[in-house]
């Protein structure tokens, strides 16, 4: 599929898919943006040694929440798109399995929590703070089920408000605490209630969507009811459990092996910072699954399997338009990035955040490739690959982490992320016959590389770099455009697509 040759069919889906895009990265922006005020504001409240210790408890956190936000959330992203008159049962028969499963895992975590500390991170003393983090199980259970149901509606505008409501709570009520001297339980207090503000925004949205309300009414007992109890929901949602557990275990045992194999407090700490500043544009880039998974499983389920293809060509591109330059950007600016956001003995993360931003890119990548699959009704396909690689993935943190330390980690990271892609990505390109744009990606490359050579030239400090970041991003786009890898064509779509923006957040309220 060539730029700006793109039929009717295709050219709808790609505006179609490119406003869902932009509304949920809008909300993903707000959820990054406020994550890196949360970290500049903890990293000073606190010693590194017990900012270290966040990160490390919020990494096992953001593990074990992926089994509540991968598993009946993903379910109702899949039936609801495939199935708009069955909408009440599918979220009634969900929502009982979504807080089924949150109260299991919940009441397991914290029996484990004692083991797990004095074991897993070599320090009992982090018990009650591991059990406390793990209570948000409860509340983000009901946030991640709601922005679920908002996704599979298609709601991407109340999709990314939501985000933003969750990010802003959970910014708001960390300051606060750690503010009146709670230190890192506050910190942990504040995420749980920022779940409970992301829960009543995603409910809100939902409740006044026409899109719920004209697919309610269906009632218990009815055969659409009968067609969505636990069967249905529960033979998509266990395996992508696993299959979620096993993808994010490829990037969260980065921490965890740091804080067991690492003596020295100070580089967990400087691990932690650069985790968190790839992972957050990362969480930015899965904006580009969220809107695939949808899309995708309506048109398999319609049989429009080029329109299929087209999604997944479109996806891909749009990633490969942030990535690319993302990735150079932050591999350009790295020292200046951290010491923004940190204070200045954090510089030392520079070599890491490199590291794992590249493989942050990685998995972004990864994740539209097995959404794709999962859209397909693959599931233990996508789950064989994740659960192949987590053995991998442990033993090559182990050993490079045991022998190089940190930078060992990051490497471990690059590698298992790396595998992850060839496998997925072979699969999903030669199944739904995507063709690959070698000349786009050339010149989005050759416009990234621009960007990079003009940060081995100057790069500001401080408050300076954001401005800077803006200027360098005007020139990626004007570069790109010189280069002809935006099309008038391309523009024109996106000029209709926030036309009709207008009228889909209309429609919604």
């Amino acid at each position: 599929m060539a730029e700006g040759h793109a039929n009717p069919e295709s050219a709808a889906a790609m505006g179609q898919l490119g406003l869902g895009t932009a509304f949920v990265l809008l909300g993903q922006a707000a959820f990054v943006l406020c994550g890196y005020l949360l970290h500049f504001f903890l990293s000073r409240a606190v010693d590194p040694v017990t900012f270290g210790t966040y990160g490390v408890i919020m990494s096992v956190l953001t593990w074990t929440q992926n089994a509540l936000e991968s598993g009946v959330p993903w379910s109702v992203r899949k039936f609801l798109p495939t199935d708009p008159e069955a909408t009440d049962a599918i979220l009634r028969s969900g929502l009982r399995w979504q807080m089924i499963v949150a109260l299991t895992l919940y009441v397991l975590t914290m029996i484990l929590a004692p083991w797990f500390a004095s074991r897993g991170l070599r320090d009992g003393s982090l018990t009650f703070h591991l059990r406390l983090a793990l209570t948000d199980l409860l509340t983000v259970a009901l946030y991640t089920f709601y922005r679920g149901a908002l996704n599979g509606l298609r709601l991407f505008a109340a999709h990314g408000m939501s985000l933003a409501a969750y990010a802003l709570g959970k910014l708001a009520f960390s300051v606060l605490w750690v503010s009146l001297g709670y230190s890192l339980a506050g910190a942990l207090v504040g995420n749980i209630l920022g779940s409970v503000v992301g829960w009543l925004a995603a409910l809100w949205a939902l409740q006044r969507s026409a899109a719920y309300r004209s697919g309610a009414g269906t009632a218990a007992g009815t055969r659409p009811d009968r067609r969505y109890r636990g069967r249905t929901i529960l033979s998509f949602a266990l395996p992508t459990v696993l299959l979620t557990l096993a993808g994010t275990f490829l990037i969260t045992v980065g921490p965890i092996g740091v804080k067991a194999l690492v003596a020295d407090g100070l580089q967990v700490a400087h691990y932690t910072a650069a985790a968190f500043l790839a992972q957050a544009p990362m969480l930015l880039l899965t904006a580009f699954s969220l809107t695939l998974f949808p899309n995708l499983s309506g048109s398999i389920a319609s049989g429009h399997w080029s329109l299929a293809g087209t999604y997944i060509y479109t996806a891909m591109r749009y990633l490969s338009l942030v990535l690319i330059p993302g990735i150079a950007l932050v591999m350009g600016t790295a020292p200046q990035l951290i010491t923004m956001i940190y204070p200045a003995e954090y510089t030392a993360s520079a070599s890491l955040l490199s590291l794992l931003m590249v493989s942050a890119g990685l998995y972004s990548t990864y994740m539209v490739f097995s959404s794709a699959i999962l859209a397909e009704g693959r599931v233990l396909l996508a789950l064989s690959i994740p659960c192949a690689l987590v053995p991998v993935s442990l033993l090559a943190t182990w050993l490079l982490t045991g022998r190089f330390g940190t930078i060992g980690a990051a490497f471990a990271a690059v590698l298992s992320t790396a595998a992850a892609v060839l496998a997925s990505g072979g699969y999903v390109l030669r199944r739904f016959s995507v063709p690959m744009n070698w000349k786009s990606v050339a010149r989005i490359a050759i416009a990234s590389l621009g960007m990079f050579a003009l940060t081995r030239l100057y790069v500001p400090g401080g408050a300076l770099l954001a401005p800077y970041y803006l200027i360098l991003g005007a020139l990626y786009v004007a570069l790109l455009v010189a280069l002809g890898g935006i099309t008038d064509q391309e523009m024109q779509q996106w000029r209709d697509a926030f036309q009709v923006a207008k009228q889909s957040l209309g429609m919604e309220a």
